[in-house]
């Protein structure tokens, strides 16, 4: 079994019944499910959005991290997800965050890649701070640097306790 951390964001609709729905859907895919608490952020990139709904999932899974891709496409298919403007608003969003001591890159087909970790984490509070509320002393398998020194680095991004 591996341990994945998951991150997820919502900022459409009824953002907080988004997550919540899907995280009753994680948690059929994955053991010993933990979920963080949920904070309310400002968007990064695309920034004519309304603030997210954010916060991490950590389990245990059988999955290959091409086979969890799959089941996360279908949670978020199935939640309406559409990708009509990149980085731009959606209903959820489930990204792999780390996949066991995983670094590595899978080709998905010719136009997408997975990358674990996932290659924006360390750019981001509304995932280090939900990821460092379930686990502190989690370090980046890249280069063995504890999460809590890069998300030091970002206090200014707005993530609010929701």
């Amino acid at each position: 079994m591996n341990t994945v951390w998951l991150g997820l964001g919502s900022n459409l609709g009824e953002r907080l019944s988004y997550i919540e729905a899907a995280i009753t859907e994680l948690d059929v895919i994955l053991d010993d499910l933990q979920i963080a608490p949920i904070y309310d952020t400002v968007p990064l990139d695309y920034l004519d959005q309304s603030n997210f709904l954010n916060t991490v999932a950590r389990g245990e899974v059988y999955l290959t991290p091409q086979e969890l891709l799959n089941e996360i496409q279908r949670i978020e298919h199935a939640f309406g997800r559409k990708r009509t403007i990149e980085k731009g608003p959606r209903t959820i969003d489930i990204d792999i965050l780390i996949y066991g001591d995983t670094c590595e890159t899978y080709e998905i087909d010719s136009n997408s890649y997975l990358t674990i970790p996932h290659e924006l984490m360390h750019k981001r509070l509304f995932v280090l701070r939900p990821l460092l509320d379930i686990n502190p002393d989690l370090v980046d398998p890249r280069d063995g640097t504890a999460w809590s020194i890069k998300a030091d680095k970002l206090s200014d991004q707005q993530v609010d306790l929701w």
